[in-house]
């Protein structure tokens, strides 16, 4: 199989400006060069355009890796129209014939003027976003489609997302415009630990409170959560059914999932996805190329890289929403943690692994977390981590891997850090470009 030209051009997004690579710049671009190499592994293999690899190539040496991505609602009629252009992209790389190339060069122009009439692209463009990606669609949603943004660029792509996502709501008791003409803007947003049957059956109990809501658009479908925007004159009948909702699981001998009020920003937040899940939402035949390729994959250096609290990403996960900041004394729960070989075999996988407060002996229990979400402070005696509050997280415990929720997580950090004035006062410092990130060998 030939992998070299695969592996140079996935290798090019990442080179520095001297145009070598260093141990720092390919440790700090993992998420980046996993999600290139997928994507020039499925255009070796003919799923793809050789165009498209480029471009995203192009775009990732562009940003130098900052960006994140963004799931867009979009219409069916809109991700269709996105797909026949990839496969006339196709079809040009592999036709040889002037004629026939003219045909279908004629063909994408008709098809490209469909799409930028439509396109979130030409729109952002209009606002003074001038650099951004629509990636390859490879996953099987039909409503829609992944954006990659440059970091620099986020606050000019979520005022449009915000207008768009209205455009595109599709309303509960209320269509959330009206909600917001009706409160005169007072409402507030939830996040719900459901979707699917038991949204529908919540919002059957939300008719009969009498509540003004509006349940907004999912942005990231299969996660088992769903937004829902309160009126605030109805916030005490959502409370009670709060406290309805948590006793009927409780009856039910199950956990009941965590309700928390979000912002705006933190719900447009929930729309994005990191490399790994972009790949993973991949359809089956996808995941197949890309298992392929990992058969003959040579391990790469394992540097671990930890990011200081004054980086520009300790700054984003302070401000969202949909996670909470927990401190990790280094010398109590990192350097003196109890080691196992799972704990071993996960940090050498590149997470975070340190001892849960509270836990000792043959109960001691380890936090998994992604290096990317745990931050270096206080001078290297403390660590901060970022756990979700709408999902699980990955717990070691008795030799096996398991998930626990996020209170079952929290209400371990909440009993430490309650009176600790660091925690208290910790406050996102000015992004400090050139000393965010420093090597780590803890992780």
């Amino acid at each position: 199989m030939d992998t070299d030209r695969e592996f140079e051009h996935m290798m090019m997004s990442v080179r520095n400006s001297s145009g070598s690579i260093t141990q720092m710049v390919y440790a700090a671009n993992m998420l980046q060069i996993k999600l290139v190499q997928f994507v020039a592994r499925l255009a070796y293999k003919g799923y793809l355009s050789v165009k498209s690899r480029d471009d995203l190539a192009a775009f990732a040496k562009l940003s130098e890796g900052k960006y994140t991505i963004y799931s867009v609602p979009v219409s069916t009629e809109h991700v269709n129209d996105l797909k026949q252009l990839e496969a006339l992209k196709l079809e040009l790389q592999n036709v040889s014939e002037k004629s026939e190339k003219k045909r279908i060069q004629n063909d994408i122009s008709i098809l490209k003027a469909r799409i930028d009439a439509d396109s979130p692209v030409e729109q952002l463009k209009g606002k003074g976003l001038k650099q951004c990606c629509v990636l390859p669609k490879v996953d099987g949603e039909s409503g829609t489609i992944q954006i990659a943004v440059m970091n620099k660029d986020d606050q000019i792509f979520k005022s449009w997302f915000a207008s768009h996502i209205r455009v595109q709501m599709a309303g509960g008791k209320k269509e959330i415009t009206d909600l917001k003409n009706f409160t005169e803007g007072n409402y507030t947003i939830f996040n719900l630990p459901f979707e699917g049957k038991e949204l529908e059956d919540a919002c059957r109990d939300f008719n009969t409170l009498k509540m003004n809501y509006s349940i907004l658009p999912d942005l990231k479908v299969g996660n088992d959560n769903s937004q829902i925007a309160v009126a605030n004159a109805d916030r005490n009948k959502f409370e009670i059914w709060i406290k309805m909702y948590r006793e009927d699981m409780i009856k039910q001998d199950k956990q009941p999932g965590n309700i928390y009020e979000m912002d705006n920003e933190s719900y447009m937040d929930t729309a994005a996805i990191n490399e790994d899940e972009y790949i993973d939402n991949a359809s089956l035949e996808y995941q197949k190329v890309n298992s392929e390729f990992k058969q003959h994959e040579v391990p790469g250096p394992k540097v671990n890289v930890m990011q200081k609290d004054d980086s520009e990403e300790f700054a984003r996960l302070k401000k969202d929403g949909n996670y909470e900041m927990v401190t990790i004394n280094r010398e109590t729960l990192v350097d003196n943690m109890a080691f196992t070989s799972v704990s071993k075999k996960m940090r050498e996988k590149g997470y975070f692994v340190s001892r849960i407060p509270g836990t000792y002996g043959k109960n001691e229990k380890h936090l998994i977390l992604p290096a990317e979400n745990v931050f270096v402070a206080d001078e290297g005696r403390t660590y901060v981590g970022f756990i979700p509050k709408n999902k699980p997280s990955m717990v070691a415990e008795n030799g096996n891997v398991k998930t626990a929720s996020y209170e079952n997580i929290h209400k371990q950090y909440e009993n430490v850090t309650r009176n600790m004035t660091y925690v208290k006062n910790l406050k996102p410092k000015a992004p400090n470009v050139n000393n965010s990130k420093i090597l780590n060998p803890k992780v």
